[in-house]
């Protein structure tokens, strides 16, 4: 008669390839949260938001003067919200070449608390398209 062996278990050996493969995931997964979380910069049109919220955000306004230069280079203008509220930015780069027709700007950067200013990395200014004069002219 014939007898039966009983059946071998094999574990599943974990290889050394396969756990860092999955470390190389997992940390391919938190640097790209990381990446987005730092830099999400949520939109907002309050100053009393953007001063409050302790990070980096977009504030929308409106010119609230032309702006000069400070005795350490940086631009320097007062940007207004719609309740009125004004707030001086400095901007470290040069002033845009369409800052004077600005309709309305986007200030990208953080308050700066011990300041009191608003400092931004990058300004987006919005003017009145040429569409928008050649409407306005042809009425």
């Amino acid at each position: 008669m014939a007898t039966f062996s009983p059946p071998v278990r094999r574990s599943i050996a974990i290889k050394s390839l396969h756990l860092l493969g999955a470390a190389v995931i997992a940390l391919a997964i938190g640097l790209g949260y990381y990446g987005l979380t730092a830099s999400y910069r949520p939109y907002t049109v309050s100053i009393d938001e953007a001063t409050q919220s302790g990070r980096s955000v977009q504030l929308a306004g409106f010119l609230g003067d032309m702006g000069r230069y400070d005795a350490d280079g940086n631009f320097v203008f007062m940007l207004q919200d719609s309740t009125g509220k004004m707030i001086p930015v400095v901007y470290a780069k040069p002033k845009p070449s369409n800052f004077e027709q600005a309709v309305s700007i986007v200030a990208i950067g953080h308050y700066d608390a011990s300041r009191g200013v608003f400092l931004a990395d990058d300004l987006l200014v919005k003017c009145p398209s040429k569409y928008q004069e050649m409407q306005a002219a042809a009425q």
